[in-house]
């Protein structure tokens, strides 16, 4: 009887460990939409309010990329030398959820201001504005 008791027990605690590790049942807050068309960056930043994200005049760097969720902080790096590093991270979110990447640089380099939207939804993942000592 002891030997059922233990092994209903390892199985049920494989199976939980299990589901827990499973990618796909961690993402399906925001599933995969690789294969669903949206407009391109340039198209999305002019229906953009402006009082959400607007770029830098004269800007040093502007940024405007459609781009996977996985793809987010290799489109940040590109920014690494002017304003160091910034990254992005995010749960529930599959990695080829399509995304649109903004950043800018001010003219002296010494600001920035970066926000991630969600493709699909229209909705801010992140954002923010840094100056370059942060």
């Amino acid at each position: 009887m002891k030997r059922i008791v233990t092994l209903i027990t390892m199985l049920l605690l494989a199976f939980t460990i299990g589901l827990s590790s499973n990618p796909a049942y961690a993402q399906d807050k925001y599933p995969d939409n690789s294969t669903k068309k949206f407009s391109d960056a340039e198209s999305f930043y002019s229906s953009l309010d402006k009082s959400e994200y607007t770029e830098y005049e004269n800007a040093k760097m502007n940024i405007r990329e459609k781009v996977y969720f996985k793809d987010i902080n290799k489109v940040l790096s590109k920014a690494d030398h002017l304003i160091g590093e910034t990254r992005v991270g995010g749960d529930g979110y599959h990695p080829k959820r399509q995304v649109y990447v903004f950043l800018t640089v001010s003219e002296d380099g010494e600001h920035s201001r970066h926000m991630v939207v969600d493709a699909e939804l229209k909705k801010i993942i992140a954002g923010g504005a840094h100056p370059k000592d942060l």
